[in-house]
């Protein structure tokens, strides 16, 4: 009687701490842009030049051939841990802007960085 007590508090001790440590897979879904690929980015680079660094954008404007939007986000569980739209414009088939469309909490100070990593990357 006192063995199937002692294993029955003992299997519920390690059922219960083993069950809020599971390991969650990282989900991303869409266009997930580093900052290696925006400090790539310059005015002037062609639409193949810059799908070749950022990949296939998400939205293609079909009224507006000149506009392409990358849209993005990374989850752990229930927790959002980034969440990406930027807007790329073109002008005579060459890049002349790109816009940060989002402003989250979950996203870090990309601007920044980017400029810091595209004023090294000139320096080299």
């Amino acid at each position: 009687m006192k063995f199937t007590s002692l294993i029955a508090i003992i299997t519920i001790f390690f059922l219960n701490s083993c069950a809020s440590n599971f390991y969650q897979v990282p989900i991303s879904q869409g266009n997930i842009i580093s900052l290696e690929m925006l400090s790539k980015l310059e005015k002037g680079l062609t639409k193949a030049q810059v799908q070749y660094i950022m990949g296939t954008p998400s939205v293609k404007d079909p009224f507006n051939s000149s506009k392409w939007d990358y849209i993005g986000y990374e989850i752990i569980g229930n927790e959002l841990l980034r969440e990406v739209h930027y807007s790329l414009h073109f002008e005579d088939e060459k890049l002349s802007k790109w816009i940060q469309k989002l402003n989250s909490d979950s996203n870090e100070d990309v601007i920044g960085i980017t400029e810091k990593l595209s004023t090294e990357k000139s320096e080299k």
